[in-house]
């Protein structure tokens, strides 16, 4: 068994069919995201980044927990603040695009929409990714966001797939 050739093969899919998963949950075992969106696999920090990838395209959120789920297992995610870290952006034509942790590029849209709530008095940007998976733009991206904003009264906004995006 060639486990990069697995690794290289799981990585190309887009999507997996979580939501026909439902293994019974493993015992003994976690998986935690720190503030910073690192991967730590029983308190041992996982450094590979196409490992990242693979489970992060195998979390779920059931309730308000996360999972990360295959057909024959359920391990619980302990998430400090989101699954994903936004850590750049770039702007094509009239859209917005974002860079995960991951190194994977996600379009603004009505379907993956930019949201920010205010926590400890903060603003706290986040894009929805997928089905309640969420990455938290870091302080410095946001704050390079908001300058290049345009201003429509007192709300500050960007233009991103024909669909505003309020930034306070």
């Amino acid at each position: 068994m060639d486990l990069k050739a697995i690794e290289k093969s799981l990585l190309q899919l887009d999507e997996y069919p979580l939501e026909q998963w439902n293994p019974k949950l493993c015992e003994g075992v976690r998986f935690d995201i720190d503030k910073d969106a690192n991967w730590f696999y029983n308190g041992s920090k996982i450094e590979r980044l196409n490992m990242i990838k693979l489970f992060s395209k195998l979390v779920k959120m059931e309730g308000e927990s996360y999972f990360i789920v295959t057909p024959s297992e359920k391990i619980p995610v302990y998430v400090v603040n989101e699954v994903f870290s936004i850590i750049d952006f770039k702007k094509e034509n009239d859209d917005y695009f974002f860079k995960t942790n991951t190194n994977e590029w996600v379009k603004l849209t009505k379907h993956s929409p930019l949201i920010v709530e205010t926590k400890n008095n903060q603003p706290y940007p986040r894009m929805e990714l997928n089905q309640n998976i969420s990455g938290l733009l870091t302080r410095s991206l946001f704050y390079n966001l908001v300058s290049e904003a345009q201003d429509n009264g007192d709300k500050s906004f960007i233009e991103s797939d024909k669909t505003l995006f309020y930034l306070n």
